[in-house]
């Protein structure tokens, strides 16, 4: 039943990921409005929400507890070095998400700059306007809480069941690389970048054994981005 689990978390990620590339295309030279922005982040919330009811639907039917995929209190059970140079890892990516948020809000010269810097391409995602930032906060919640019981959670248990001497470098570079390809509209550097985030939540969460710390940081690095724009009128 598990390797079932696991081929169709590989199968879903790839076809969603196909969905979103043809999705790219054929926005390619249209503007992006509000309203369209807006609904690109309501459809994420609804499906990133769809992936993790998924996912409980499957450990019921599985035999999986709750437990087993992560929510279970913070407890260091990992070697010295791993365990130091993960949480070193986690607390500046913690800084960094904090100076993003504090940063353009105490700056509008720091917000003009990251206009300019991100003129087109991914830019076109961070949100501009009240209403989007409304749901631009919403969705980073959504996408700290379900993405890291898929990706990390529910991964590496479905991993460590079916190969019980698997090396803990495959669970942190399998569920990274399809984490990565998820965002392949992003270009390359958008796949290596999320990889190496979804790589060092995976490391927190093998390191805390818990799911508690990966949310946190995830849903703040996420929440990040949502002053970085001076704000619009809708």
């Amino acid at each position: 039943m598990h390797i079932v689990f696991l081929a169709l978390l590989f199968v879903f990620k790839f076809a969603l990921t196909f969905k979103g590339v043809l999705e790219d295309k054929k926005s390619k030279g249209v503007e992006m409005t509000e309203e369209k922005r807006c609904k690109g982040y309501r459809d994420a919330i609804v499906l990133l929400w769809c992936m993790a009811a998924a996912v409980i639907i499957m450990s019921l039917i599985g035999g999986i507890s709750f437990t087993d995929i992560g929510f279970r209190p913070i407890s260091l059970n990992q070697n010295i070095w791993f365990t130091s140079i993960t949480l070193a890892l986690s607390g500046l990516l913690l800084v960094f998400s904090l100076y993003r948020i504090v940063a353009p809000l105490l700056n509008e010269k720091y917000r003009e700059q990251m206009k300019k810097d991100m003129a087109g391409g991914a830019s076109d995602i961070i949100p501009r306007t009240k209403k989007e930032r409304r749901l631009f906060s919403l969705m980073s919640f959504s996408a700290g809480i379900c993405e890291e019981i898929v990706y990390r959670g529910f991964a590496a248990f479905l991993l460590q069941a079916i190969f019980p001497d698997i090396p803990i470098f495959l669970i942190v570079l399998i569920p990274c690389v399809l984490f990565g390809i998820g965002h392949i509209v992003q270009g390359l550097q958008g796949v290596i970048a999320t990889g190496v985030l979804g790589a060092l939540w995976m490391c927190l969460f093998l390191v805390t054994g818990s799911l508690v710390l990966p949310m946190v940081l995830h849903i703040l690095f996420d929440f990040s981005s949502t002053f970085l724009l001076p704000e619009e009128r809708g």
